[in-house]
Order: structure tokens, then C-alpha cells, then sequence
């Protein structure tokens, strides 16, 4: 009898295990974003089947607002990956133009419209919490764009950027100007939490050197505010050692006004955009360009499709790849392509050069 619990205990203990291993191996099968872009930061995983719903699907997504390239690519990359699942019926984008209260009723007119599936990237985790949570009390998985944790509920969330960006600039002034020094902060749009976050991380790693801050303005990620404030500074005369910025349209537009103005260059931060990588080699300027991968959005998408066809999940995931350096610069730029284009991309070659054509 003993010998047979024995055998009874080893044989439903492999069976749990082999179900233990292929709801890990259905997880690790969904690929969010290939080329190591992109891994979970969580071993919990949705269950199998869990939210499987026969197709077509109506997937709604949230975003918090435009107003740069960087989002018009990530749009752009999130339709195209909608329109290569035949399942999705209908995909529905909306954005609040950063705008709390409309992004409070874009997702309450979602949700009214009985989408399957709900994306959302809000304007910070206090705009979007109330709003995931009612999607889920509802019943409707929800892929949440943003590292916010446990700030904000999700199905599963899609993280990058944030302190790791912040910090990855932060450390290159830190080791080119030696630990000290004054700095002038370009940050993006007031009052989102993933421009905070950024720029925490930029904080933490000048923390206990003797570089200042001495001028902090937001540029709102783009191009024509960020050269606005940055010939303010420039013929304010305030000194400055090197500068910081939140993204890399506002790199690009103080390099224009350094030369224009025939200010000597200063150490700048950047990202990888393909514009500021012509700017780089250009200018000679000492950078280094975070990646923030507009590929993000298509990974929502393929959470979001992978929920509906009942595949596991897991909890967060989150892109960290390292940043590009003086010596990656000739790998990353695309002469033949124009400035709006940012790296790295999902789109095939010949959608590249259909969109983003000299």
C-alpha cells in the first residue's frame, strides 16, 4: 500500500510538474519583442485559457497624449501589428492630449463599446488605477503601458524607460565631467509618471557628486518648445558643463541652438532616434542615447492577442537594453532614413522606407 501512495505521490507530483513546465513554456512562447528587447520582471503568469475569448476581438487602447515623433512611430507600429491578426475585428486607439479628465472618459467609452481587451498608457498611475480597475471588475484582461506596479492593477504590465533612462544619462555626465559641475535638466511633460521617473533616476546618479542642477525646465518631449527654453538659457548666459534631457527631440533642438548661436558644445544626453543620431555624428557632441523602443506599443498588442487566444502571460515585463554609445553610432543610424525615425523598430524594411523616406 505504502509503495503504491509512493508510486501514486511521484507520478501526480510529475504530472503537476509537467503542467507546472508546459504553462511556463506557453509564456516563454509568446515573444513580446525579439532581440532580447524585452523580458518578465515577474514569475507570476495568467492561467491558461483564462481570458481566451472566440474572435473577432475589439481591442481598445488609452494612450495619455501625442505631441512627438516617438508616439506617432509607436502608433503607427501598434495599427500595423493590429492589421497582421485577422482576429482583431476592430482595434480602437484613442489619446486624452494628456488631459486627465478625457482620459477618464476615453476608457469609459471603451469600456461602454465592450472591448475585449483594453490597453492602457495613462497620464500617470492616479488617472489610470481608478479606470484599470473597473475594466477588471468587468471581467476584461487589461495590459497596462508602464511601469507603475503595484500603484496601478493590470493583467500584465509593459515597462521601460523610467529610472533605468534617468540613470543611464545621469552616469555618463557623471564620468565625463568628473563628478562635478553645472547641469541644466530638460524634462518632458509636467505631471507624467514616466517623466518623473526619468528624471529620479537622473538624480540618483549625480546623488553625492558635485554636479548642480542649476536650471530645470520642460520641454514636453519636443523639438520646437525644447529649442524655445533652450536659446532662453543659452543667451541668459547661465554656465553650463552639460545637460540632461528627458528625450532626444529636445537633444537634437539645443544642438541646433549651440551651433546656430556658436556656443561651445557641452556634453548632452540623448536617445535613440534617428535624428539625433545624425545630429551626434554631425556635432562630434560627447552623448550617449538611452533606448526607448517605440516597439513597446506593438508588445501591449501581442499581450493583449496572446490574453484573448488564452495563452499564459506573466505578470510585468520590462526593456532595459543598454543604452548606445560613441562607438555603436555608425551600427544605429539610418542616413536613408529621416529624423522622426526611432530604434529599434518591428516594422519590416520596406515599411521603414515607405514612412520614414528622405
Amino acid at each position: 500500500m505504502n509503495r503504491f501512495l509512493g508510486k501514486a505521490t511521484l507520478l501526480a507530483g510529475a504530472i503537476t510538474a509537467a503542467l507546472a513546465l508546459s504553462s511556463t513554456a506557453l509564456a516563454a512562447d509568446v515573444e513580446l519583442l525579439p532581440n532580447g528587447l524585452m523580458t518578465p520582471s515577474s514569475t507570476e503568469q495568467t492561467k491558461p485559457d483564462q481570458f481566451k475569448k472566440a474572435p473577432p476581438w475589439r481591442i481598445g487602447v488609452s494612450f495619455g497624449g501625442v505631441g512627438n515623433t516617438w508616439i506617432v512611430q509607436m502608433i503607427q507600429e501598434m495599427k500595423y501589428e493590429a492589421s497582421l491578426h485577422k482576429e482583431i475585428g476592430e482595434f480602437i486607439f484613442v489619446e486624452a492630449n494628456w488631459q486627465p479628465a478625457k482620459q477618464v472618459s476615453d476608457v469609459e467609452d471603451l469600456l461602454t463599446k465592450k472591448v475585449d481587451a483594453i490597453i492602457i498608457g495613462p497620464i500617470s498611475a492616479g488617472v489610470g488605477a481608478p479606470l484599470s480597475e473597473k475594466a477588471l471588475k468587468a471581467g476584461i484582461p487589461v495590459v497596462v503601458f508602464g511601469a507603475f506596479g503595484k500603484a496601478m492593477q493590470s493583467t500584465t504590465e509593459i515597462g521601460a524607460g523610467g529610472e533605468v533612462f534617468g540613470r543611464q544619462g545621469g552616469e555618463f555626465l557623471r564620468k565625463e565631467l568628473n563628478g562635478k559641475g553645472n547641469v541644466w535638466a530638460f524634462r518632458g511633460v509636467a505631471g507624467v509618471d514616466e517623466e518623473t521617473l526619468r528624471y529620479e533616476g537622473f538624480k540618483k546618479a549625480i546623488a553625492g557628486s558635485d554636479i548642480k542642477i542649476t536650471n530645470e525646465v520642460f520641454g514636453d518631449w519636443g523639438y520646437a518648445k525644447g529649442k524655445q527654453l533652450c536659446e532662453n538659457l543659452v543667451l541668459s548666459g547661465n554656465p553650463v558643463d552639460g545637460i540632461w534631457f528627458s528625450g532626444a527631440e529636445m537633444t537634437r533642438a539645443c544642438l541646433d541652438v549651440f551651433k546656430e548661436s556658436g556656443k561651445a558644445l557641452v556634453p548632452m544626453t540623448g536617445e535613440g532616434n534617428n535624428g539625433f543620431f545624425r545630429a551626434w555624428k554631425q556635432t562630434g557632441v560627447k552623448s550617449v542615447a538611452p533606448i526607448f523602443t517605440p516597439g513597446l506599443g506593438v508588445a501591449t498588442v501581442r499581450a493583449a492577442v496572446a490574453l484573448l487566444e488564452g495563452k499564459p502571460v506573466y505578470k510585468s515585463y520590462f526593456s532595459a537594453p543598454p543604452p548606445v554609445l560613441q562607438g555603436d553610432l555608425d551600427k544605429v543610424y539610418r542616413p536613408d532614413l529621416n529624423d522622426a525615425y526611432w530604434v529599434p523598430s518591428t516594422l519590416p524594411e520596406a515599411k521603414l522606407k515607405e514612412m520614414f523616406h528622405r
